[in-house]
C-alpha cells in the first residue's frame, strides 16, 4: 500500500473518532445506578437521570436502553415497566432470577452508545423447603430425622421447625417444639420423643431472618410406636354444685396423643368425707368430661378422683384426690334486724339499709355463702315490678362480726317503697327477711314540660307550660325569670315577682315589654327543697305597628281579669333603660 493511502486511512479514522466524541459530549448520566437488595415478591426500581452538556440536544432525541447481565431487557413483559421517558426501570414481583447486573445505556438517536451506568440487584427471601427429609431410625418412643437444606434465600438459615401428624388425623400437623430432644443444625439431625400407639409422619421448615420456608414434603415412611398404659391423668378435676341432690364431677378430656392404647377412658372414684369406701365407675368415652351421681345430701363434702385407663391398664401417674361438694340447695336462713340505717342522713334519691351479718359457716346456707340479694319495689305498684340488687361478699376480706350496710341510689324522690333482703349461695336465694317500708325525702322537682308561647305582641307575651313529670315532692308553685338578649349574648337573669304559689296555675301573662325586642323567659317548678332545673323559651316582640294591648282568653279563662296592678297589677322595672314590665298568673 502506498504512503498516501495509509495517510488517508489514518485521517479517516481520526475524523470518525473526533465526530464520535464530539457528539457523545452532548449527554451525560447525572446520577449513577446504586446497588440494591430487595425481598422476593416486592417491587424495586433503578433510576438513570440523563443530563445535557449543551443546549443542542433535545430530550426526544435521547435513547435509553436497559440490560440485565448484558442482555437487552424485553420491555413488553408485564413484570418490567419504564417511566420518566425510559430513565426509570421498575421491576415488579421480583424473583431470584431477577438478581444480577443492570445497566442503563444512554445515547443520542442515530449515534453510537456513549454513556453507561451499572448496579447490582440482590434478591433475598425465605428459604426453600428442606429436601430429602427421612426417618433415620424409629424406636418405641423416639425417632431420628435427617434432611438436607434447600436454597437459603440469600440469608443464613438460623432455625428449623419440625412438625408431625398421625394416621388418625393426617391433615393436622403438630409442632414438635416440646418433643424435640436434640437438634443439630450443622448435621441436619433431630431426635424427637413420640407418644405410644401412633403412626407418625414428619416434615421440616427452615427459617432465616425473613421468615419460615414452606413445609418440606412429608417423610415417605411412617414411624409406628407400640401401645402402653397412659402416662398421665386428666387435669382440672373439680365438682359442680348447680344441681340439688347430685354429685357432679368434671375434668378436661385428654387428647388422642395421650391415649397410648385402644379402649381409652376414665376411672371415676368418689367417697363421702369420713368414709373409707371408694365408689367407682368406668367411663369408656374418651371425649366425656363429666360424671353425675344421685346423692341424698345437700352440699355434702366428698373426695373425688379421675384416672386415665386403656386396654393396657390404668395410668402410670399416681392419681390425685380432689375435695369437692355435692349440689347446693335453697338457704334456710334469712338476715335479721333488717332496717333503714339511722346513722346516715336521708337524701331525696337514696336509701340506706343495715342488717345483721350471717355466719358464712352456717350449714343452713346450704351451699357456699356468696352474699345477699336486696329486693325493693314501689308501694303503689306491688311486688310485680320489684327490682333486685346482688351484694357479693368477699369471704377473705369481709368482717362477719359487724353489721352489713348497703345503699340504693337513683331512686325517685318523695316515693314510698318496700324492701327485703335474702341470703344467697352459689346457685340459690333463701327466704326474705321481714319487709320494711320507707319513703325517700323530698327533692327539687324536674323541669316543667311543654313550655311555649301562647301569644306575643309588642308589649306583652303569654307563657303556658305543664307540671314536671317528676315533681319529687309536693309542688308549691313556680318561679319565673327573664333575660334581655343582645345578639349572641344575654343580659343578667332576673327573677319576676311575685312567685306563683298555686301549682295549678300553669300560665302567665308578662306585660311592659318593648316592641321589636328579643327576650328569654325561664320557668322553674318549686318544692320545699328548692327550685328544679329551668325551662327556657325565647320571644321576639312585634313591632309598634302590629302591637295590640288587648285582653287574652285561654281555655275559657279571662286572663285580663287576673291582672295585678291597675287591675290588681304589680309593676316592676326591668332595667334602667327598660320600660315597666309585669306578669299575670293564669
Amino acid at each position: 500500500m502506498k504512503l498516501a493511502e495509509y495517510f488517508y486511512l489514518d485521517f479517516t479514522l481520526l475524523w470518525c473518532w473526533l465526530c464520535y466524541f464530539a457528539q457523545g459530549d452532548q449527554i451525560k448520566i447525572l446520577d449513577t445506578l446504586v446497588d440494591q437488595t430487595v425481598r422476593k415478591g416486592h417491587t424495586v426500581s433503578f433510576k438513570c437521570s440523563i443530563g445535557f452538556n449543551d443546549g443542542k440536544a433535545e430530550e426526544e432525541n435521547i435513547r435509553v436502553r436497559w440490560k440485565h447481565n448484558g442482555e437487552i431487557l424485553d420491555h413488553r413483559s408485564d413484570r418490567y415497566k419504564l417511566a420518566d421517558s425510559g430513565q426509570t426501570l421498575i421491576l415488579r414481583e421480583v424473583d431470584y432470577q431477577d438478581a444480577g447486573l443492570y445497566t442503563c445505556v444512554a445515547s443520542v438517536r442515530g449515534q453510537a452508545e456513549r454513556e453507561k451506568s451499572s448496579a447490582r440487584l440482590e434478591v433475598r427471601g425465605t428459604p426453600d423447603p428442606p429436601q430429602e427429609v427421612e426417618i433415620s431410625s424409629c424406636g418405641p418412643k423416639r425417632v431420628e430425622l435427617i434432611w438436607r437444606d434447600g436454597w437459603d434465600g440469600g440469608e443464613p438459615i438460623t432455625e428449623y421447625l419440625i412438625q408431625f401428624n398421625t394416621s388418625d388425623n393426617p391433615f393436622y400437623w403438630n409442632s414438635a417444639d416440646e418433643e424435640i430432644e436434640y437438634l443439630d443444625k450443622k448435621s441436619k439431625t433431630a431426635f424427637i420423643t413420640l407418644s405410644p400407639w401412633g403412626w407418625y409422619s414428619f416434615r421440616v421448615m427452615a427459617k432465616n431472618s425473613l421468615g419460615y420456608s414452606e413445609p418440606s414434603l412429608p417423610t415417605k415412611t411412617e414411624c409406628n410406636t407400640p401401645p402402653e398404659r397412659p402416662t398421665s391423668n386428666p387435669v382440672n378435676v373439680k365438682t359442680k354444685t348447680d344441681k340439688k341432690g347430685k354429685l357432679i364431677i368434671t375434668w378436661d378430656p385428654m387428647t388422642r396423643m395421650q391415649h397410648n392404647a385402644p379402649s381409652f377412658g376414665y376411672l371415676v372414684r368418689w367417697r363421702k368425707k369420713g368414709s373409707t369406701f371408694w365408689n367407682k365407675r368406668e367411663i369408656l368415652n374418651p371425649n366425656e368430661n363429666q360424671f353425675e351421681e344421685d346423692v341424698n345430701d345437700v352440699y355434702g363434702l366428698y373426695d373425688v378422683q379421675v384416672q386415665a385407663i386403656n386396654s393396657h391398664g390404668p395410668s402410670f401417674q399416681p392419681v390425685f384426690t380432689i375435695r369437692g361438694h355435692s349440689g347446693e340447695g335453697e338457704p334456710l336462713i334469712h338476715p335479721r334486724d333488717f332496717r333503714v340505717d339511722p346513722s346516715i342522713h336521708s337524701h331525696p334519691h337514696e336509701a340506706h339499709f343495715i342488717w345483721e351479718s350471717v355466719d358464712p359457716r352456717d350449714e343452713r346456707i346450704m351451699g357456699k355463702f356468696r352474699g345477699y340479694k336486696l329486693q325493693y319495689w314501689k308501694s303503689s305498684e306491688g311486688r310485680r315490678n320489684k327490682m333486685e340488687v346482688s351484694i357479693l361478699i368477699d369471704l377473705d376480706s369481709a368482717d362477719f362480726h359487724h353489721d352489713v350496710r348497703a345503699s340504693i341510689l337513683d331512686l325517685p324522690a318523695n316515693t314510698a317503697f318496700r324492701a327485703q333482703v335474702s341470703v344467697m349461695n352459689g346457685h340459690y336465694t333463701g327466704p326474705p327477711s321481714d319487709t320494711i317500708d320507707f319513703k325517700t325525702s323530698e327533692g327539687v322537682p324536674g323541669p316543667v314540660r311543654n313550655l311555649q308561647l301562647e301569644e306575643v305582641e309588642g308589649y306583652h307575651a303569654v307563657l303556658k307550660w305543664d307540671p314536671p313529670d317528676e315533681p319529687n315532692g309536693l309542688l308549691l308553685g313556680y318561679n319565673l325569670g327573664y333575660q334581655k338578649v343582645h345578639g349572641e349574648t344575654g343580659g343578667e337573669i332576673r327573677a319576676l315577682e311575685p312567685k306563683i304559689y298555686n301549682p295549678s296555675h300553669t300560665s302567665a301573662k308578662i306585660t311592659g315589654l318593648q316592641p321589636n325586642n328579643h327576650y328569654r323567659f325561664f320557668v322553674w317548678a318549686r318544692t320545699s327543697s328548692g327550685q328544679g332545673d329551668k325551662k327556657t323559651v325565647e320571644v321576639l316582640t312585634k313591632g309598634p305597628a302590629n302591637s295590640q294591648m288587648a285582653s287574652i282568653h285561654q281555655s275559657g279563662i279571662n286572663l285580663a281579669s287576673h291582672d295585678i296592678g291597675v287591675n290588681f297589677r304589680i309593676l316592676m322595672t326591668l332595667a334602667l333603660s327598660w320600660t315597666l314590665a309585669n306578669f299575670v298568673f293564669h
